[in-house]
């Protein structure tokens, strides 16, 4: 096992560059400097992260590299990886928010810290942080923590299901990554663990209000029975983005 004071054998150091939740102007000075300067750069998607890259001022795509990040351990790619950092630092480029939280990439940073590479963390945007910053929860001794969740497209009595029902029973606030289209059954699942616990749904977090985002930054909190029938007079075609918190029980 190697620890992240250990000395690397290799002299490449890969950087983690978390990316914007939905407006430009939230990448870092300090992440687009990285980005002026790296050369090659892992990412979710290659196209995606060209049409990102052209607007950092200074950032020439076509002079970078960009390999996609594979979903789950690939032996060759991290051979491949490990080549690289023998000649040069590499960036690791979130697609939104912070690298191998929602985006893939968790593998690789753990692969190549046991191989006593670097790791360089920069901070930067997160939907889950500014989830809890709107959220209004004063933290507590009684209530000084919090679950988080994806709910994902899972049959119904699935394993999955079924640790997501038994972490929403839980007591304290519930946090949840979820897609527009399931947004109605996570509702419906929630209703029968969490009763009339308040849930808060969060829009487009951060993306800024305009006419193609009109509920940017939209916060608004209601039991599960009152949201599911809310849900069909909401502007679906210009939300692009939904999360959720449950409310401390």
């Amino acid at each position: 096992m190697c620890y992240p004071d250990m000395p690397s054998k290799l002299p490449g150091r890969l950087f983690l560059l978390p990316w914007h939740i939905g407006h430009g102007a939230d990448v870092t000075n300090r992440v687009a400097a990285d980005v002026v300067r790296l050369r090659m750069l892992l990412v979710e998607s290659v196209d995606n992260a060209r049409e990102e890259l052209r607007r950092i001022p200074g950032v020439d795509p076509a002079g970078k590299e960009l390999r996609t990040i594979p979903a789950t351990p690939a032996p060759r790619f991290l051979d491949w990886l490990v080549a690289v950092l023998r000649r040069e630092d590499v960036g690791m480029m979130a697609s939104s928010g912070i690298p191998a939280f929602v985006d893939p990439g968790a593998w690789v940073v753990a692969a190549l810290r046991e191989r006593g590479v670097r790791i360089i963390a920069r901070p930067g945007a997160s939907a889950l942080t500014t989830m809890l910053s709107l959220c209004g929860i004063e933290w507590r001794l009684d209530t000084n923590a919090f679950a988080f969740a994806f709910f994902l497209d899972m049959p119904p009595g699935s394993r999955v299901e079924r640790h997501f029902r038994r972490v929403a029973r839980r007591p304290e606030p519930l946090f949840v990554f979820v897609s527009k289209t399931g947004l109605a059954r996570c509702l419906q699942v929630l209703q029968d663990e969490v009763g009339i616990r308040p849930v808060t749904l969060f829009f487009d977090l951060s993306k800024g209000r305009s006419r193609f985002f009109p509920m940017s930054d939209e916060v608004r909190t209601m039991t599960c029975a009152r949201w599911l029938a809310a849900l069909p007079a909401l502007p679906w075609g210009k939300i692009a983005d939904v999360a959720l918190m449950v409310g401390p029980g």
